[in-house]
Order: structure tokens, then C-alpha cells, then sequence
């Protein structure tokens, strides 16, 4: 196994620069999974990883070794300094990957359940909005322009593997697409007449979450079938986007008899 111990080499600052910049990410094509769970889901979906970082504590874990070994990557070993100032995560598993970002595919007019999630800026939303999308089997998840990046370290470690269950399309224009939907789309909004809970939602669903101060945009409410609001208690206002997302979504699996 190789080892690095100094900050200056060159193959450290490399990796150093995709843990911290997107735009490395980006231009690379490949984004960075922080511990033995996400390297897992890549694994179990068909991915192989380019490069492989252990600490040495880390590599005697029967776990990491397995998943290593699965891999056939030849890991390189860092000091748990080096290792930690890589690491996003506050308990580091001691394995970090990097692999290859999958492509994402067209979404169908007639596809079955997607959610669409316009200007969701907190990584941690659209992490949790990722987890319940793949949690309830939706196939398919379309981001607007801007949305926090879905591959950024925090929303992987928030999504926890769903990135590798689903289809996922960034930049998408979700109005244009929503008109296009042969199924019922339903809009999220406060303000809406209609219950979430009166909408029959076993045939084709789209869900539509906003922003989370300003909502849905004017264009992409009006292009819905519907618009629905989730019954809340007077004492708050509102739902937390991720919050309101994921109750939709599990409404929904409810609905369909999910076991």
C-alpha cells in the first residue's frame, strides 16, 4: 500500500482540492464519498472507485478491509491528521473514495413517481429529500439550476446512499417538464385549497417542493395540476421544505400499499 505523510504531496493536494471545491468536482466528473456506508451503496449499485484513502486504524477494520478488497483498488494510507483534515464527517470511518459521478437519463412524460425540487438550497434538504425519494422507491429526482449541488460531500452524507438508487437530473427546467407530465402533479404550497390527503395519488405523481423561504416560483406552481397544502397545527406556519417533501412522499407510498 502506498503512504503519504506530507501536506506537500502532490497526490494529497489533489484530493484536498475535491473535498473542498466543487468546481474540482465538476470539471473532474467524479465526487468524493466520505465513509464505509457510501462506499458500500456505490459498490452494491455497480460503481468502482478511482482512488481509495485509508487511515491505518481504519484498514484493520474488518469492514473497510472487505469493502477495499471489493473494490480492487489499491488504497493509499494517510495519518489520521492528514486523514481529518480531509474527513467532512465528525466520526470518520477511516475510508474515503473517490468515484466516478453516474450520468443521469431523461425522465419520461409517463414516468411513474418523481419529485422535482426547485431551489432547495440547504444540502442537508436535499440530502433528507434524496433518503425519502429512495426510501419510498420514486425513480427519479429533477433539480432546478439552483438547487444546492446533489453530489456536494454534504448532501451525499445526508442522503446516505439514496444518490445511487435513483436517477438524478440536474438543472433541469421543472416547469417545462411538469407541462409535459402525463400524471397529476402536485404543487406543496401553504396556501393551496386542497389537502394532501384528499388527492388520490397511486397513478402517476409528480411531486413539486420549493425553496425554502420563498416556495414554488409563480411558473412552476402554474404549471402543476394541482396545488396542495399539507394540514399543520395554527401554532407554526409552515413545514420545513425536507419535512414537507418527505411527508408527500410517504403519503404517497401510503397510498400505493408500500411494504
Amino acid at each position: 500500500m502506498k503512504t503519504i505523510t506530507s501536506r506537500d504531496n502532490e497526490q494529497y493536494k489533489a484530493i484536498k482540492r475535491l473535498v473542498s471545491k466543487a468546481s474540482e468536482r465538476k470539471q473532474r466528473g467524479v465526487c468524493v464519498l466520505d465513509g464505509a456506508h457510501l462506499l458500500a451503496a456505490s459498490l452494491d449499485s455497480g460503481l468502482r472507485p478511482e482512488e481509495i484513502y485509508v487511515t491505518r486504524a481504519g484498514i484493520e477494520r474488518e469492514e473497510v478491509s472487505r469493502l477495499v478488497a471489493r473494490s480492487k483498488v489499491q488504497p493509499v494510507v494517510l495519518p489520521d491528521n492528514l486523514y481529518d483534515a480531509l474527513s467532512t464527517v465528525e466520526s470518520p470511518t477511516g475510508v474515503m473514495a473517490v468515484v466516478r459521478t453516474p450520468g443521469s437519463v431523461e425522465v419520461r412524460a409517463d414516468a411513474d413517481l418523481v419529485l422535482l425540487l426547485e431551489d432547495i438550497q440547504d444540502p442537508g434538504n436535499v440530502g433528507t429529500l434524496l433518503r425519502s425519494a429512495a426510501a419510498v422507491g420514486a425513480g427519479h429526482v429533477l433539480l432546478s439550476p439552483t438547487c444546492a449541488f446533489a453530489w456536494s460531500p454534504k448532501v451525499l452524507r445526508a442522503a446516505m446512499g439514496a444518490h445511487f438508487a435513483l436517477n438524478l437530473v440536474e438543472g433541469a427546467d421543472l416547469a417545462a417538464w411538469t407541462a409535459r407530465f402525463k400524471g397529476q402533479s402536485v404543487a406543496l404550497d401553504g396556501s393551496g385549497e386542497t389537502s394532501l390527503y384528499d388527492l388520490e395519488l397511486r397513478g402517476k405523481t409528480a411531486l413539486l417542493v420549493g425553496n425554502e423561504g420563498a416556495g414554488l416560483s409563480p411558473r412552476l406552481r402554474d404549471a402543476a395540476s394541482v396545488r396542495a397544502k399539507i394540514p399543520i397545527s395554527r401554532r407554526m406556519e409552515s413545514l420545513n421544505a425536507a419535512a414537507a417533501g418527505t411527508v408527500a412522499l410517504f403519503e404517497t407510498a401510503r397510498q400505493r400499499g408500500l411494504k
